[in-house]
Parts: C-alpha cells; structure tokens; sequence
C-alpha cells in the first residue's frame, strides 16, 4: 500500500483513528464497489470515496457503474421517495422526481396509470411512451411492478445511454431493479397506509337561482331584449323549484368521500449459498364517484442459487391480479356540471325521473350511475430465469429468458332501465371483450472487464437479443338484449352481435455492442452500438443500426485541483447517438382487404375488397439522434450538488399516415416524412444545508425547459414561395410545436355605442363576442387565425426535507408554466358553455345591457354566441403541493425491547392544494375526466 503524503490528507481533517475507520467502511463497501466496477481506484480515488459512506451505484444498460464513472445522461430516483407518495401509480410517484420527466395525469379513476414523456413529445403518430425494463424485462407498464418491491429506479434520457436499448428507446429508458435477498437473519418488514379522498373544483356552476336567471336571459336575448314571463319559459316541474326554492345539487348526489389502502409484507432470506425475496401486496380504492373501484394484489418471488464459485442461477417472478369497475365515469361527471338544478330528481313512488325537468336534453344522471357497469380484470404475470458463467476474473456471461403475459376481460352492461335502454323500447345493449398477449424473449449477454497498466481500465459488453409478441383480442357488441336477467353475459339472446376479431405478431432480432475506457479514472470514452430488425416496417427496411458515442472528463480529479478543498466533483461530459421507435402496429406497410357481402344464386356470400390503404414496402424506422452535454457539480463532500444539461433531439422519418389523391385508388399510405426537434436545457440541484447529528435540512430543485418544434413535413412547395407549406388541414406548422391550436383570439365584447358598423365584423350585435384582426385589412378571415403552443413553457420542482431526532418531514412543490389548454366547457352546448339556458355549466360574468362589464357573451336560447367556440383556450399553469409527509421513527433500543428492528409511523398528503387558473377538477383534464383526488393517509412501517 502506498504512503499517504500530507497533500493527499490533510492532518486537520484526518488523524490515526479516522483513517483506520475509514478503511473498515472501504473494506465493507467492496462488494458494492466490485458490482459496480472490477477495475481498482487510485488511492486519490480511495480518498475521496472513503469520504463519503457507499458511493452510490447506478444501474445503466446492461450494467452498473459507480456515479462517479456515468458519462451518460442518467438519473437516479430513491425508491423510498417514490413510496411516500400516497398512490396505487408508481407514474405518479416518479412526477417531479427527475429533470426532463414530465408526468401528466391520464385519467384519475382508481387503478388508472399516468402518461410519462421524457424530453418532449418526438414522435406524431409513432408513440411517445419510455419502455419500461425491470429486472432485464421489457414491462408493458410502469405499474406492472409495486413500488415497495423496487431497489433502484433510473431514467436514461439521452442516446447514448438508451442506444444499447436501441428498438423502441427512442422516447426513452427507465429501469427498475427490484429487492433481492440479502445475507443474513430473515427479516420480514411490512409497509401500510390507509386514508381517505376527495376532490376540490376550481370552477363554481350556476346556483339554482343563477341559472334560473341565465335562462330568463337567454329567452329575453330571443324576444327582443324583453323578458318573458316565468310560465312561458320553465316547465311545470322547473317552475315548482324556481317558486319554492328547492334546487337539485347533483354534484352532491353524485359524489362521495373516496377510501383507499395500500398494504405490503416483505420477506428476506439469506446465505451464501441461497437467497430469496418475497412479497404481497394488496392496493384497494374507493372512487369519488359511487361504484367506481380498484382491487389488486400482487405477489412477487425473487430467488438466487450459487451453484458454485463460477456459475450462479436466478430467477424474478410477479403476479399481478386487478379488478375495476368504472360506470361511465366520464359521463357521471359531465352530467354532475351540466343537468339543469332546476326539477324533481325523484318520483312520488320513489323511483328515478327520467326528465327531472321535463325537457329531454336533462335526463336524470343518476339513472345511469347505477343502471351501466364496466367491469374489467387484468392479469399480468413475468417469470424471468437467468443463469451466470463467470469462468474468469472480469469475465461473465448472463442467459437472460423471459416470459411476459397480460389478460384483460371486459364487460360493460346498460340495462332496460338505463337512459340507453329506455330510448331503446327497454332493451338492454353492452360488449364484452377479452384480450391476451403474451412476449417471449432470450438474450445472451457477455461482459469482460480488464485493466492494462494500472491505469488504463476497459469495459466490453456484446448483448444478443431475440423477442416475439403475440396478441390476440376478442369484442362482441351487443344491442336489443330484452331482459337483464344475465346482464351481457346474456348476449346469445341479442337481437344483434357484431364480433370484431383481431391477431398479430411482432419481432425483433437485436445486436449489441458497447466499449468503455477511462484513463485513471479521468478520462472517458465509449462507444456502442445496436442493430434491430423488425416485423412491422417494409421487406426493404427490416433493420436499422444505432450508434453513440460519449465522452467525459472527471476534472475534480486533476493535479491542479488539488487545492480546492470544497470542490470534491466535477465532471464534463458529452454524448451524441441515434435511437429508433417501432411503436406502430403489424401490417401498416401492406395493403388491406375489407369485407363485403356480395349475393351470388340468391344466397348472400362474404367476400375481400381491396381496402383503402396503400402498401409501402419502404416503411422504415423513425430515428431521433441526440447531443447532450453535461456538467455535473459537488461541494463540500456532496452536501451540494448540482447538474446541468443541454440537449438537442432531432428525429426524422417520422411515421405518419398520409392522405392520397383517391384519384390514384386508395385514401392513404403510411410513410416516413418529416422530422422534429427538441432542444432543452434542465437542471437538477440537491444541498444538505444543515446536517447535525440531530437536526437536518436538506433542499432539491429540479427546472426543465423543453422547446419543441416542426423543422419539416412533406417536403412540398405548392405556392412556390421558396419556404415549405403548412399542413392547416392536420394544424401541423413548420417552426411550430406538434401540438398546436389555431383559432381567431378574443379581445373582448362588443359594447353598446360601439362602432360596430366599422369594424372587422360589421354585421356583430353589442354583447358579441370581439375577435382580433391580426393583419389589420378590416375583415375577419383565416389569416387572422392565431397559433397557440400546447406545450409547457418549463416545469420545476422544489422538494425540502426536516429532520430532528426522530421526526421528519418532507414536502414536494410542483409547478408547470406556460401552458394553455382548451376548455370545452367555456363554449360547447354539451358541456354546457353555450349559455342557451339549457344545460348548466362553468359559472361565467356574461353581458346583458345592465351588466356592460361581462367578459362573456350575451346568453341567447336560440343558437350559440357567434364565435364563442373561441372562447375556450384558458391558461392552464399550476402551482402544487404535491405531497407532503410527517413521521416520527421509534429509536432501535425502544423498538428491540417488543422485538422489531424498526419502526416508522406517518402521516402523508397528496395532490393538497393547486393554484391554477383553469376551470376544472384539475388543471391537466378538462372538468368531465375523472378527477385527481386530495389524498390523506396515515401509516406505519415496521420490520422484524
């Protein structure tokens, strides 16, 4: 062993008993070290690692490395951050937890999953979803594995960490490892919180009165600006309220206080020879609509065998089993907002009116909330076997087998008695679904880790990959079913089925490769690559290679560092390589037949039209190629660190369904055009601003701004201007984001004494709705349509944690910024925006000629505002506690004494309070999806 010379510890922060404790934490870490990187540290390297307790290992492609030695682009999120969160999506969980990761709601009924996108949206039509590897296994969803059983989470966001993934990484990677067993005494740990849930709109409807008001209005509007009398515009049934005052509030028939748990055991064993990891999990929840339900339960086996010094066996299962039941929901919803306050929900038996108005455009939700169900099981189980050959040192080879399959059963029922099956002369209609897929996948994968001159360390990687899906699914639609006795399982009795039957197949063949070199731990340089082959493109273009390359430069660690003592990292890296999507479905390179029913002899025969697609043997990967580069920070021994990033993605030959001239025989043909880039800048900064023995403050920040834009489309130049043209048709600009709306911009009312005459729209009345003439020539035309970005601005995170003694606490602030939405509910008749008098809806200041001041139109019964679908784009920023959690944690000699090794209880919030100022249940769904709830549980976490 080397001598320590004064200049590599200083004698005013080390001494003999500090350095001799030093050495047992290095020696007792080796086995992580050894994981993570055969290759030895230089005794400045041992130094500095021996500062800290663990250096933390990162889980890449294929590997593992210590975070030191990571040139790529990627992020660790700690498991127990994910599992504070009180919720059944581990999506969810991951929101504001990385820089570039965007989680959005999708839908927010129990049991439902949220959408991820890293670093924008690349793709129109070819999918926008990260795949998911757990334990080496492609997932079909993030939820596919309990957030209790994950050791380790990471997203890898730029090319060079996702091209060893190369087919369908091109939206990016995340990798979950789950828990294995660990030497040792058996230990048993359970982890369980159980709370309740509501909801919290940011919108007010129209009260009884106010909309009993509003339709005087809107019958004034069509009488010449004279009100008519109450008899002439209410029903019998909606006058009896407007005269005694008894208003219907259905939001409050219609929702509830909703309930959920989350219970999780773990058992862990081990030897040197055998170790196992189990668990159960049970997840149940309670809608905040009535009826609406989730049920899951998952069982997880994770075993390893050493056979002996050179070959080791292991095996990861999972089981998952869920039920859901989700009565029109959305429908639910709708009706809670927009049914008229104004009628009798009951009949004098007791029974459900139908018209609780007596006008056939209310009809009474409630009917449907208790007369329709949709109840859906899935099952997802993967049994994943590997076995490891290490023959010689630096040396292994992993056979990687898997299987993955998932069930679903749908069945939805209206019955006689539904708002369906009384317009249908009481007759009951509904489908039933089933279906299954099933992937196998093999791979061979060999790494060999070797060191020439001390210095100089290498890393080879050589992965073969083979995998095949199948899927097959199964619809019946049945309508005129006459009794409910069977519910759908009565179809056979329908006066009509329509079965749809569908099958395919997919595969992809896959090589990889990968180089990794470092100079002293300084310097590095990989390189990798990755050729696919797929089933779903064209004969010609079956297969696709992926390159990258990365470099970086650990600066912290160079001679004339040395003095900056609070500077303990600094690293520079860069990276560029391409990645590929497939994410479309089987056969869209061919042509299709479809059927048609021809009469030959007098009997009707079923025959094959050509259909209406033209084939494309040349259809061919998309590709996003991507530079990133990066530096990454540390002070003080880590209590600050920080990392900054800079990418630009730019993908072409997207995949795209085009529109044909039907002069040539078909409508369409799916091609490869175009390409979009996204460039943005993130940001990620994590300080322990004070670290005592029995106070803590620790403080995170995470900023990400993603610029997406539209560099070129079909290449075509009809006006001949020299500059390519817009698609208007499909709102697709060039220079502009994929996702854009384009639509006149309201400036404000028209006013009484206003010179109307004059303006851009002459023929308008006070109380109409303004719209700004963009170009200026007096008229109002589609060159004065605007384009509006869907896109956020920036999004950011802040995150501060407490801890004193035993109690803790820890809070996550989310933000979005920049980002408009278009309502519905501001201007359609059906969601009641309109302002006819009709349906109720979001509360709005509407002009009348008292009321000069309204921002809205003037209520008319007749038709629609003129203009007023322009009405509905709002911004849709939001401010978020997201989640908060308090706990105290009992002291290990406490705990001993009733025999546990650990124990936690704890309070957790989420989703508390949002600043926003769209009008919905939450600001990422329009007010008629399934609301986010305000969750509030409590729990306890103990281990023996």
């Amino acid at each position: 062993m080397k001598k320590f010379d004064k200049n590599t510890i200083p004698s005013k922060h080390y001494n003999g008993k500090k350095i001799g404790l030093i050495a047992v934490a290095f020696l007792l870490s080796g086995h992580v070290a050894v994981q993570a990187q055969t290759t030895p540290k230089s005794d400045k390297d041992t130094l500095v690692g021996a500062s800290k307790e663990i250096e933390q290992v990162v889980i890449i492609g294929y590997g593992a490395k210590k975070k030191s030695d990571v040139i790529s682009s990627v992020v660790k999120v700690n498991a127990e951050d994910l599992t504070k969160v009180a919720t059944s999506d581990v999506g969810e969980m991951l929101r504001g937890k990385a820089a570039g990761v965007q989680v959005t709601l999708a839908n927010g009924a129990p049991g439902s999953s949220s959408n991820i996108q890293i670093r924008g949206q690349r793709s129109i039509s070819g999918g926008n979803n990260p795949i998911v590897i757990a334990d080496g296994v492609r997932v079909g969803s993030i939820n596919d594995v309990n957030a209790n059983d994950i050791e380790s989470l990471e997203v890898l966001k730029d090319a060079a960490a996702q091209s060893i993934y190369g087919a369908r990484a091109s939206n990016g990677v995340i990798l979950i490892t789950t828990k294995r067993g660990k030497t040792g005494k058996a230990k048993v740990t359970y982890n369980g919180f159980s709370g309740f849930q509501t909801i919290n709109r940011n919108f007010d409807i129209y009260s009884g009165e106010e909309f009993a008001q509003l339709k005087r209005e809107a019958f004034r509007t069509n009488n010449a600006g004279v009100y008519r009398p109450d008899s002439e515009i209410f029903s019998a049934l909606e006058l009896e309220s407007v005269q005694t005052g008894k208003y219907i509030d259905w939001e409050k028939l219609m929702l509830r206080t909703g309930e959920t748990q989350n219970h999780a055991i773990n058992f862990s064993s081990g030897s040197d020879k055998f170790s196992i990891f189990s668990s159960v999990n049970y997840i149940g929840t309670k809608g905040v609509i009535p009826n609406s339900d989730f049920n899951k339960t998952g069982i997880r086996l994770n075993a390893d065998q050493k056979i002996s010094n050179t070959l080791k066996v292991g095996l990861n299962t999972s089981f998952q089993f869920s039920e859901t039941n989700n009565p029109n929901n959305e429908g639910v919803i709708l009706s809670s907002i927009t049914t008229s306050p104004l009628g009798r929900v009951y009949n004098d038996d007791g029974s459900l009116r139908l018209l609780p108005g007596g006008f056939a455009e209310n009809k009474n939700p409630l009917i449907d909330l208790y007369q329709t169900t949709n109840f859906v099981q899935n099952r997802n189980d993967i049994l994943n076997l590997f076995v490891d050959f290490t023959p010689f040192r630096g040396f292994k080879y992993r056979m990687n087998a898997s299987r993955r399959s998932w069930n679903y059963k749908r069945k939805s029922y209206n019955t006689t008695q539904s708002v369906a099956g009384i317009a249908n002369n009481n007759q009951g209609s509904g489908s039933i679904q089933f279906q299954d897929e099933v992937e196998w996948q093999l791979e061979n994968i060999f790494t060999y880790n070797f060191k020439l001159a001390e210095k100089n360390h290498f890393a080879a990687t050589v992965v073969q990959s083979i995998s095949k899906t199948n899927r097959n699914d199964f619809e019946n639609a049945s309508k005129n079913i006459p009794n409910d006795i069977l519910g759908i399982n009565g179809l056979q009795s329908a006066l009509l089925n329509t079965p749809t039957i569908t099958e395919y197949n997919r595969g992809i063949v896959s090589a990889v490769g990968r180089l990794e070199y470092d100079y002293d731990n300084k310097y590095y340089v990989t390189i990798a690559g990755r050729i696919d082959g797929s089933t779903v493109f064209g004969k010609n273009n079956k297969w696709a290679s992926f390159p990258s390359a990365n470099i970086g430069w650990n600066i912290h660690r160079e001679n004339f560092m040395e003095n900056l003592n609070f500077l303990n990292n600094l690293k520079l890296r860069f990276s560029y390589g391409s990645v590929g999507n497939e994410a479309i479905s089987p056969g869209l390179s061919q042509s299709t037949a479809d059927q048609s029913n021809y009469v030959i002899g007098g009997n009707q025969v079923s025959g094959y039209i050509p259909g209406p697609t033209l084939p494309n043997p040349n259809l061919k990967w998309e590709t996003s190629t991507t530079f990133n580069s990066a530096l990454d920070f540390g002070f003080f021994r880590d209590r600050i660190t920080a990392t900054v990033e800079y990418y630009n993605t730019r993908t072409k030959d997207l995949l795209v369904q085009e529109q044909l001239d039907l002069s040539s025989g078909y409508s369409n043909r799916w091609n490869n055009l175009g390409e979009v880039e996204n460039k943005g800048l993130e940001v990620s900064l994590n300080a322990d601003v004070i670290k005592t023995s029995d106070f803590k403050f620790k403080i995170g920040l995470a900023y990400t701004k993603n610029k997406n834009k539209i560099i070129s489309l079909y290449g075509r130049d009809a006006d001949g201007d020299g500059r390519e043209d817009d698609d208007i048709l499909n709102r697709r600009f060039i220079g502009k984001p994929i996702n854009v709306y384009y639509q006149y911009d309201v400036i404000g009312i028209f006013q009484q004494g206003e010179d109307i005459v004059n303006s851009a729209q002459p023929l308008a009345l006070p109380g109409d709705i303004k719209l700004r003439d963009v170009n200026g020539d007096g008229i109002i035309n589609d060159k004065d349509r605007v384009i509006t970005s869907q896109m956020p601005d920036w999004y950011g995170t802040l995150s501060v944690g407490f801890e004193y003694k035993g109690f803790d606490i820890n809070a996550d602030f989310y933000t979005v910024q920049g980002v408009v939405k278009n309502n519905p509910f501001l201007y359609s008749y059906l969601e009641g925006g309109s302002l006819r008098g009709i349906k109720n809806g979001i509360k709005q200041d509407y002009w009348t000629p008292e009321n000069p001041g309204g921002n809205y139109p003037r209520p008319n019964e007749g038709n629609d505002p003129s203009n007023i679908f322009n009405m509905g784009l709002q911004d849709a920023s939001y401010f978020r506690l997201q989640n908060i959690t308090c706990g105290y944690s009992f002291k290990p000699d406490t705990v001993a004494k009733i025999g546990l090794t650990n124990l936690r209880i704890f309070l957790t919030g989420s989703n508390l309070f949002t600043i926003t100022d769209y009008q919905s249940y939450s600001p990422e769904k329009n007010p008629n999806e399934y609301p986010e709830a305000r969750t509030i549980v409590a729990g306890i976490k103990f281990g023996f």
